[in-house]
Parts: structure tokens; C-alpha cells; sequence
């Protein structure tokens, strides 16, 4: 097995005994791992990916992190049951699209809300008319059925734009 000499700063050096007792003495792969770690990450920034973190649930929240990039993100409005979707679309460094949803009324639509509408008792649950979700979908086939039309070309176009040599689409006009 190869050998590395590795020199540490003596202000380092509580750090890395510290690291060897948590590994139960393996420093050698817990140094392994961390720069597995390191490198994954620096590779996913340099192709643009950045840590994403986001809320999900509708009564009790809990926090998601994940490497993405942002490809579209748009509202959709279904005024039937005045309700309105965020949409934030992401590509994963494995490929993956990942969607997160914030899903809640649609208080846009002003000519259904009179005086009497608004009851002390329907503003008690307001915080919980919100409701965000993290779907995760392996192929773009797949994430075709779960967004509008228009978010889903919208991806689509990015992600052409994206074989281009340097990511935008030129327009020849």
C-alpha cells in the first residue's frame, strides 16, 4: 500500500488526534473520506451545482439539503380551488431532477373575499394552508407528468441550451 507523509501545522494537531480517537485510530481513512467528500463537492461547484436547502411539510416543518442547480422555477395558478403552486425545478449532480413545491392560497384573486369571509376562526389555520414538498424524479420523461406544460419546455430548453459550448442557446436571427 502506498505511503503519504502528511506535514501538520502543530495549532492542527489537537484536531487530528481528536479525529484518530473518533475513528477508532483509522485517521488514514477518515483523511480518505473527508477528501472524497472535498472533491465530490469542489466538482459540483465548479459545474455550477450549490447546496440548496428547502422546507418541507405542511403542519411540522423539516429542513431538506441537497447539491443542485437551479434549471426554471414558475406559479401556477388553479383558480377553481384558489389555490397556486410554486414551482423551483433543480438538476442534481447525479442526474436526478429534484422539485420543490410550496403549494397555498391564491391570494390574488380579490373579487371572492368580502368582509364576512374573513372570520377570526379561518385565520387560526392560515400557517397551515402551506403546504412544501421535495419530489425527486430520475428522468425528464418522468418529470413530465408532475409540471405544467410551459415549466416543463422551459426545463427542456435549458437543458438544451446546456449542450451548447458554453451552456446558452444562440439564436440565429
Amino acid at each position: 500500500m502506498p505511503n503519504r507523509t502528511i506535514y501538520v501545522a502543530e495549532a492542527d494537531l489537537p484536531i487530528f488526534e481528536k479525529a484518530q480517537q473518533l475513528a477508532g485510530g483509522n485517521l488514514s481513512a477518515t483523511i480518505a473520506a473527508a477528501l472524497r467528500r472535498f472533491v465530490e463537492r469542489e466538482e459540483a461547484r465548479r459545474a455550477g451545482f450549490e447546496e440548496v436547502t428547502v422546507r418541507v411539510g405542511r403542519i411540522a416543518h423539516v429542513y431538506k439539503r441537497f447539491l443542485g442547480r437551479l434549471l426554471a422555477r414558475g406559479l401556477s395558478r388553479q383558480r377553481e380551488e384558489g389555490r397556486e403552486i410554486l414551482y423551483r425545478i433543480y438538476q442534481t449532480p447525479k442526474g436526478k431532477f429534484a422539485v420543490h413545491l410550496r403549494e397555498g392560497p391564491d391570494w390574488s384573486d380579490w373579487r371572492y373575499w368580502s368582509q364576512q369571509t374573513w372570520r377570526r376562526r379561518e385565520w387560526a389555520c392560515w400557517p397551515q394552508d402551506y403546504d412544501y414538498r421535495l419530489e425527486i424524479y430520475d428522468s425528464l420523461e418522468e418529470l413530465r407528468a408532475h409540471l405544467p406544460v410551459e415549466l416543463y419546455e422551459a426545463v427542456c430548453q435549458v437543458m438544451k441550451a446546456d449542450q451548447q459550448e458554453d451552456g446558452v442557446e444562440f439564436l440565429d436571427i
